[in-house]
């Protein structure tokens, strides 16, 4: 087991975030404008945008969550690791990434105010902003805990100062710093799960034996006891519920043109499928040499601590903080963007160019406050995005596939299918698992089954992603229809 010195952690740790303020600061130099801040300019090429996407979404839940997962139930655990998610950005890609670039947006909540209204844009803005605050939180968690064990310090501290390292070298150089750190992370990601996977081929006696030690049993990818619904709801999540996130979109919009977009797009996909394999191939094998253990998201972490010599344990370590660290400031840059121009867009409508540029960096410092806030108010706030992170979503995804492909729907439809998705996400998510504990012989109050939901331990109704997609896609017709009646009348 890697008997790390605590103090040459701490400095390999130290000097590594020193590195990634300094890109920062360097970066920042060359900022000028808003669109310097929120899309490089769009002067990136396909390289380096491909690498920061896939950098962006190989997160810690991929590495930590999906390992443990896949570990104690096979592939069935964590389905969308690789496939799904890799499946998302290639139709990400031919949908999305094109099409946008080619009609010159900042960003998502853009598309809504072009194709559909002002009220769509702040609808898209705001869902957004929710999301990506929660799921920063839940990031910066994961980065205080990884930095409160290297450096054994309290929780609350490494959780301030982990806040202040992306609010600083974020907050300074915009999307452009932040996709040349993402590079240097993704490096130091791939680098170090690399190691642990010849690592544990060597500790198993070769890779032979390595993939010899798989069970067939482990290859499915269909959970025991699964139902149909359950199972095109555990594909649709990751490849449609993802496939119009902020975060993804601010990469490919910063290149110099739309067939860059779609390229970088598609090889960012590519890498996702490929490099996605490793943490899946030490997991599947990795656990019938250690066991899994009672907390699974450990499962990998331990892993390494357990194969690895102390000095590869280090870049190991600084692979984790990567994973964080990249996913985390594209979540609080993409809060700052839509806060930016479209929240606050008449603010941005009359301001000078020096002026937005601020408005920029502050909404960026605001945003890691609020997210630095919500990590602060209890660790079961990791639990919350399983809830979050569909929120919304599929009333997105209707409204932008529908305007962005046709011109069938107006600002109507758009707003319907939002506001129907949040109330179906209401009640699968939050208000029909709560009442599905408060019934029943071992029956809880209402406190107590709002803790357990938080905690993630309510049940969740089969297939409430593929509800929540119907529901948006009747309401975004019925919007719809209603506008083409009314149409005759009006004229």
């Amino acid at each position: 087991m890697a008997q790390v010195n605590p103090a040459i952690l701490s400095a390999c740790i130290v000097l590594y975030v020193a590195v990634q303020i300094g890109v920062g600061l360097y970066v920042a130099r060359g900022v000028k404008t808003e669109q310097d801040y929120f899309l490089a300019g769009r002067r990136m090429g396909i390289v380096p945008i491909s690498i920061s996407i896939f950098a962006t979404w190989f997160g810690a839940e991929t590495i930590m969550g999906s390992a443990g997962a896949i570990a104690t139930d096979g592939l069935a655990g964590a389905r969308a690791e690789p496939f799904g998610y890799a499946i998302c950005l290639f139709a990400m890609a031919f949908l999305v990434a094109g099409a946008f670039r080619a009609r010159g947006y900042a960003n998502l909540a853009d598309f809504f105010r072009d194709r559909f209204d002002h009220r769509s844009e702040l609808a898209a803005a705001l869902i957004t902003i929710l999301v990506s605050t929660i799921w920063a939180a839940a990031q910066l968690l994961a980065l205080a805990a990884l930095l409160e064990a290297a450096l054994h310090v309290p929780a609350q501290a490494t959780l301030i100062g982990a806040t202040l390292v992306v609010i600083v070298y974020t907050s300074m150089a915009g999307i452009e710093g932040d996709i040349y750190t993402d590079v240097i992370q993704a490096c130091v990601l791939v680098v170090g799960l690399v190691l642990v996977l010849f690592a544990v081929a060597g500790h198993m006696g070769g890779f032979g034996a390595m993939l010899a030690s798989i069970e067939p049993a482990q290859l499915s990818l269909l959970g025991e006891g699964e139902s149909w619904l359950g199972q095109i709801d555990s594909w649709a999540i990751p490849i449609l519920g993802s496939l119009v996130t902020q975060e993804a979109i601010a990469r490919f919009l910063s290149t110099r043109t739309p067939k860059m977009a779609r390229d970088a797009t598609l090889m960012a996909g590519g890498m996702y499928l490929l490099l996605g394999f490793v943490p899946v191939l030490i997991a599947l094998a990795g656990v019938h040499a250690f066991p899994v253990g009672e907390d699974s998201d450990a499962f990998l972490p331990n892993l390494a601590a357990q194969t690895l010599p102390p000095w590869l344990y280090v870049l190991f370590a600084g692979a984790l903080l990567s994973a964080v660290m990249s996913t985390t400031n594209s979540n609080v840059l993409s809060v700052s963007s839509l806060m930016s121009l479209n929240v606050l867009s008449r603010l941005h409508a009359t301001a000078g160019p020096r002026t937005r540029l601020q408005v920029a960096r502050l909404s960026t410092i605001g945003a890691g406050i609020a997210a630095y806030l919500i990590a602060s108010s209890g660790q079961t706030i990791y639990e919350l995005i399983a809830l979050t992170s569909v929120w919304g979503q599929a009333g997105l995804l209707v409204a932008v596939m529908a305007g962005l492909w046709s011109s069938y729907g107006g600002p109507r439809a758009s707003l319907w299918a939002i506001i129907a998705c949040m109330a179906v996400n209401l009640w699968t998510l939050t208000i029909d698992p709560m009442l599905a504990l408060m019934r029943g012989p071992d029956a809880v109050g209402a406190g107590e089954a709002f803790a357990l939901l938080v905690a993630g331990e309510a049940p969740t109704m089969e297939g409430y992603f593929l509800v929540s997609l119907i529901v948006s896609a009747l309401a975004y017709v019925a919007g719809a229809e209603t506008e083409v009646r009314a149409q005759p009348a009006a004229d």
